[in-house]
């Protein structure tokens, strides 16, 4: 006897109009809704409300398009809250499940993109309104129509999902125990840990298309059920079909109402949710189901595929036409984008079937347009047409309006080719800071947004990474137009190997010169006058911002880090001091008046931006006034900001680069389609090779990818445990690469002597670029010791190339890292990404290790399992698209609400 489970969708489109003039159906839309409302979804929803608290053992799941909540709040908000309701009464016993599908009930599942970019994009919006409407994150998943296929099973799994729905086809390709998608069964899609549950149509139908005509009992009903032989009986239904499809009288509210009471009289059956039937059947023996996109299945029509939509030459063409059309409407945004995922949905396909012959399996298909294929056709045909000539002048105005966002950062990680020819020879980066510059230039320039960079010319470093000789780089910088990169050059800082080395004070003063006499108004030229500066970190402030705010020139400033320098007036020579003297922020140091230029930077800057949100937290709550850790001129300006409205907070996201899939610097390249473990351990001997630790592909490698910095990464911390550590447990090895701060070499030489003596169990190296990345592909643990931390990246990047996190429970760490909890070792469910301690001291470090050695040390399959899960949701977390719309809403805000072309 199986289990079942009750699935009812809500769905709504928005019904284009048939006016040329209008584009949504508003009035159609409003009367079609409030109808169903009456007589189907209040009375339907506040029912299954009632059943659940009457029957503990009762559970159903709903699943609702993102136009259907959106229509709701817009004509009747009493359906949201019954639908709230619901779930508040469900939450306890876990009686009722809220199912993930796209945002437009769309086809985009079935576009030719292999990457499926506006698939994920709406699945993403549907979760979003989920979690705002709600206040839950789905862990099911189920596509317009239940169509499926491998292509997007495999993206469901790797966005996290731990189940799907499926309707049953006989001629899908399966492992080769079976033979069909068979109803009643539970498969594993193919290469995944994702489980499919399949539907029972029959059942279904029952009681969705053929009640009206041959009522049952709900005691029948429940004897049909327990009759089922197999694993789950899947039983799927329209919540129209109670009430509204099939009226009151026919009896189908009495039906429903007496349904929980008939199956307790089978106390063998077991009533679950998708999710709860993922998580028991999660380590059972289950049939591969392997299903290829051209044997899709929907349950949309008699033939159980996707035909419904794309049978006629007509349909295939528009659904064709709007496929195309994906690329410039995601570029013009807003607005256009909104229309054009509006005409995605499948219904707007499906009201062209020209089948006379065959009555839609969902009646909410009804052609609304006096029931004609013709005048549908003409319809969707003309709204096409329309869109694709508004975003085309959209593009024409967007491309002579375009509002260009400056980047002014004194470092910046390995540039975007789309940056020009010049990029791939510019990467200076000295931690966090540059990833993020490299992941907004990726980012925006993806969005078709103009983007400058003004960096300083660490000619030296620069010469070194790309291996060149000066006669190489004089070629280069001579003979390749620098396009929107500006490099800022002086002879204090070309030998430089960071920004922060040699003179800082120097390097900083010509730096802020040259933007503010030339390159603000050199690219703000281009523009009409348009333009935003985004300036990082306290040697982008000082006068530059100033010198923004005297000049009308919105501000966004990213506090990567709290240090700010007070940089001398005299060093300031050729800049016009009298012009921005009144939005200086002065101090006083080296027995000279100074600009303090970071709080200079915030005082000036439109909006600020913190890289995370706890961080800031920690500034404004007054952490740290035992320390001096944050100078008071700078707490001070974003508390002002803060309480100001002008304080935010983004988490930085890594550049694509920053993936184990696309960095060229490993041996074994890998990602979530691969064996993770076994390229880890390629990577991890590769990397004993280079930096001398003995070579033992089982070894547990600990990563230090930081600075040498003592006042705030903890180094002194690592070096007082770290040979005693490696002593106490043999099976651990650890390995720093990093520089220290400036010119300083107390750190280098005090490592330098520690891996000297261990005997291959400790390794020490400058940074290297190549070697680093090679790290974090070998790392078990990417681990620091951060007395603060505004954000850090490391445990990011760290747990992308497969490694668990461990760092003291501060700033951005809080943020990013979760407890590490195993089901097999109690906990409710597996979470958790690293590893927190609290105490800044040696024993917290060590404790912190310890910790994630005993993990590390389980068995390589546990390992494995969580790996990949960990690889997983720091994809779907870290997620560089999700940075890039916060930036551009900040952006947008700066550009007076206007898109920034």
């Amino acid at each position: 006897m199986p289990s079942v489970i009750f699935y009812f969708q809500l769905h709504q489109p928005f019904r284009l109009h048939p006016d040329r003039e209008k584009f949504l159906w508003d009035e159609e839309n409003r009367e079609v809704f409030l109808k169903a409302s009456e007589r189907s979804y209040l009375p339907a929803l506040r029912m299954f409300a009632e059943l659940i608290r009457q029957h503990p053992s009762f559970r159903v799941t709903l699943s609702m398009s993102g136009t259907f909540l959106e229509q709701a709040q817009i004509y009747d908000p009493d359906v949201v809250n019954a639908l709230r309701t619901l779930l508040d009464r469900g939450r306890e016993s876990q009686q009722v499940e809220f199912l993930d599908e796209t945002y437009y009930h769309s086809l985009t599942s079935l576009f030719a993109d292999p990457h499926k970019q506006e698939f994920r994009d709406q699945v993403s919006l549907h979760r979003e309104s989920i979690r705002k409407l709600f206040g839950i994150f789905p862990r099911s998943f189920r596509d317009t129509e239940l169509i499926f296929n491998k292509s997007i099973a495999d993206i469901i799994a790797d966005m996290g999902y731990i189940s799907m729905l499926c309707e049953p086809r006989e001629n899908s390709q399966m492992g080769h125990e079976t033979g069909s998608i068979s109803p009643n069964r539970v498969f594993r899609a193919g290469g995944s840990n994702l489980i499919v549950i399949s539907r029972n149509r029959t059942l279904s139908n029952d009681v969705s298309f053929r009640f009206s005509d041959y009522p049952l009992t709900p005691e029948e009903y429940a004897g049909s059920i327990a009759r089922i032989e197999g694993d789950v009986v899947l039983l799927g239904y329209d919540l129209e079909h109670i009430g509204g499809h099939i009226h009151e009288e026919k009896g189908i509210f009495d039906f429903w109402r007496g349904l929980p009471t008939a199956l307790e009289t089978y106390p063998e059956i077991l009533i679950e949710t998708p999710s709860q039937t993922a998580v028991r059947l999660k380590e059972a023996s289950l049939p591969s189901l392997d299903t290829h996109g051209s044997f899709s299945s929907s349950w949309l029509d008699a033939v159980r595929m996707t035909f419904g939509w794309l049978e006629s030459s007509t349909q295939y063409d528009l659904f064709k036409n709007l496929e195309s059309m994906e690329g410039v409407a995601r570029r013009a945004g807003g607005e256009l984008l909104t229309r054009w995922r509006n005409l995605t949905a499948s219904d707007h396909i499906y009201f062209l079937n020209e089948q006379s012959d065959v009555k839609p399996v969902l009646c909410r298909y009804d052609n609304p347009y006096e029931k004609s294929t013709i005048r549908a056709t003409e319809i969707l045909t003309r709204k096409i047409c329309i869109l694709e000539t508004n975003i085309t002048r959209f593009e024409i105005l967007k491309k002579a309006e375009k509002t260009p966002i400056l980047l002014i950062t004194p470092e910046t990680g390995r540039l975007p080719s789309d940056m020009g020819m010049l990029a791939k020879y510019i990467s200076g980066k000295s931690g966090g800071q540059g990833e993020v510059v490299t992941a907004l230039c990726e980012g925006l320039l993806e969005r078709g947004i103009d983007v400058h960079l003004a960096t300083l010319n660490l000619k030296k470093r620069f010469q070194q990474e790309s291996r060149m000789s000066e006669h190489q780089w004089q070629e280069i910088r001579y003979k390749i137009d620098p396009e929107n990169i500006s490099l800022i050059s002086s002879a204090i800082f070309a030998d430089n190997l960071s920004a922060y080395s040699g003179d800082v004070l120097g390097t900083a003063a010509e730096f802020q010169r040259e933007i503010v006499n030339n390159i603000i108004k050199t690219v703000r030229s281009k523009h009409g006058g348009r333009m935003i500066i985004h300036s990082h970190d306290w040697m982008a402030g000082g006068a530059i911002t100033a010198y923004a705010r005297a000049t009308d020139v919105p501000v966004l400033h990213t506090v990567h880090n709290v240090f700010t320098e007070n940089l001398p007036l005299e060093l300031l020579s050729g800049i016009n001091l009298n012009r921005i003297s009144e939005h200086l922020y002065y101090a006083e140091a080296y027995g000279k008046t100074c600009i303090d230029c970071q709080a200079t930077a915030i005082k000036n800057a439109t909006v600020i931006n913190f890289v995370g949100e706890h961080f800031l937290r920690e500034v404004v709550d007054d952490y740290f006034l035992d320390r001096p850790i944050i100078p008071p001129s700078v707490r001070n300006e974003v508390k002002v900001k803060y309480f100001n409205n002008g304080a935010q907070a983004i988490l930085n996201a890594p550049a694509s680069a920053m993936y184990p899939e696309n960095c060229p610097f490993l041996v074994q390249k890998y990602g979530l389609d691969n064996s993770i473990m076994k390229a880890k351990r390629e990577n991890l001997v590769a990397f004993q090779q280079r930096t001398g630790l003995n070579v033992n592909p089982d070894a547990i490698l600990f990563y230090w990818p930081s600075r040498l910095d003592p006042y705030q990464k903890g180094i002194d911390l690592l070096e007082a445990i770290a040979q005693n550590f490696v002593s106490v447990h043999p099976d651990a090895q650890i390995a720093v690469i990093g520089d220290g701060i400036g010119g300083d070499r107390t750190h280098v030489e005090i490592l330098g002597r520690i891996a000297y003596a261990s005997q291959g169990r400790i390794a020490y190296f400058g940074f290297d670029e190549a070697l680093s990345m090679l790290g974090y592909a070998a790392a078990c643990d990417v681990f620091g010791a951060s007395l603060y931390e505004p954000c850090g990246q490391i445990d990011q990047v760290g747990n992308l190339f497969g490694a668990t996190a461990t760092n003291r429970d501060t700033g951005g760490y809080h943020d990013k890292i979760t407890e590490l909890r195993l089901k097999m070792d109690g906990a409710p469910q597996d979470e958790g990404n690293g590893f927190l301690f609290r105490d800044y001291d040696p024993g917290g470090l060590w404790y912190g290790l310890e910790r994630s050695l005993n993990f590390h040390r389980k068995p390589l399959a546990v390992r494995e399992a969580q790996i990949r899960r960990i690889m997983r949701e720091s994809r779907e977390k870290y997620s560089l698209q999700k940075m890039i719309a916060q930036y551009i809403r900040i952006y947008e805000r700066l550009n007076g609400g206007k898109p920034l072309g």
